[in-house]
């Protein structure tokens, strides 16, 4: 009788290594990865903006701001840096994501992920900004060149442009969602109900941005709750999800496509 190698299943996929016979993430490595990062992110974005950044921006006075940055710019720094973990990770979670989702429908899993790198990129931008303020305000040259209101007036412009970069991306991020979420709702191996929060937390994301612009008076606040969806299929991912195999339809159309 031969016998079968004991790192290798018989429907061909690799059990042990990330890649399966046609050079494909695994489902359960994409899983992994994709949870794994979504995790990362979870604990760098708030920390970062509700701690680090947020003891050192002070709303609608640039003067305390550029004082705090000269004074110890160091937690603006750190939270900085870990917003641009966070973004790094979104790469990741988009690429692995797609493999997760792309058995059966392959389009699809290609917009989402595309979705989430335009999203990315428009989150980087106003990353960049945000490194600007940095720059005006501790800088020798320009501290020394530009001081005063003048200096005051374009770290205020170059805040709120690194918050209307963040809208933006946060509005291009919801409609991410929606799509990820209409993607997982036919899925044959990812369970519909999941697609509800997923949408929930897009939906969230394009009310904020909306009342933002158009009803600023409105404190929608508890609107954030709902965004905590993606963290639904974040926890389903890593303790359920890695566990699934690919359906024996889609292997075979992966098979000819791979």
């Amino acid at each position: 009788m031969r016998r079968v190698p004991l790192n290798r299943t018989t429907n061909g996929m690799d059990s042990l290594t990330k890649t399966d016979a046609n050079g494909a993430l695994t489902l359960r490595s994409s899983a992994l990865i994709a949870g794994s990062g979504l995790l990362v992110m979870t604990l760098c974005a708030p920390i970062a903006n509700f701690h680090f950044i947020g003891q050192t921006i002070v709303s609608d006075n640039p003067a305390a701001t550029v004082e705090n940055l000269q004074t110890n710019a160091t937690p603006y720094l750190i939270g900085a840096l870990l917003l641009f973990i966070t973004y790094v990770m979104d790469v990741l979670v988009a690429w692995a994501l797609y493999w997760y989702m792309r058995p059966g429908q392959q389009a699809l899993a290609q917009l989402v992920a595309w979705a989430r790198l335009v999203y990315t990129a428009l989150a980087f931008v106003g990353l960049w900004a945000s490194f600007i303020v940095y720059d005006l305000a501790v800088s020798r040259g320009i501290s020394e060149a530009v001081a005063g209101p003048v200096l005051e007036a374009e770290v205020l412009v170059q805040i709120t442009a690194a918050k209307t970069m963040e809208s933006l991306a946060l509005l291009f991020f919801g409609v991410h969602l929606w799509l990820l979420g209409l993607l997982i709702w036919r899925s044959t191996h990812v369970p519909h109900w999941l697609s509800i929060p997923v949408a929930l937390a897009g939906l969230s994301y394009v009310v904020l941005f909306i009342t933002k612009y158009f009803a600023p008076e409105l404190d929608l606040g508890w609107v954030l709750l709902l965004a905590l969806g993606e963290l639904v299929f974040m926890v389903w991912l890593l303790s359920v999800g890695w566990r699934k195999q690919m359906p024996r339809a889609s292997r075979s159309d992966m098979a000819v496509t791979g």
